[in-house]
């Protein structure tokens, strides 16, 4: 899949959402979670691929979508609307690569 249809179905993913962000903040989350999958899956052994392997690349559209869809306006950490608090991290799209690339790791 290249960047182009990553970039493609991230935004009709989140088009149900409302407000679709611009192609350069879909393209720089992309290679936030993409570089985020390298170095966490390669830890233990080094030498990464150049690119997402095939098999994780749903893994960084969802990871997109996640990071996204969980980021606070304007920088908020913390919302509180109608006794309703919702809570803001960067690391919601990093737990999600976590959770779910396992770590590539060799014996002797």
């Amino acid at each position: 899949m290249t960047d182009a249809d990553k970039l493609a179905t991230i935004k009709i993913l989140l088009e149900d959402g409302g407000d679709v962000p611009s192609d350069e903040k879909i393209s720089t989350y992309l290679s936030v979670a993409g570089n985020e999958i390298l170095a966490w899956r390669w830890q233990l052994i080094g030498n990464p691929p150049a690119d997402v392997p095939v098999e994780f690349e749903g893994i960084q559209i969802m990871a997109v979508i996640t990071g996204y869809t969980h980021a606070g306006a304007e920088g908020e950490q913390t919302h509180i609307e109608n006794s309703v608090h919702r809570h803001f991290r960067y690391s919601e799209m990093l737990d999600y690569i976590h959770n779910n690339v396992s770590v590539y790791g060799k014996v002797g």
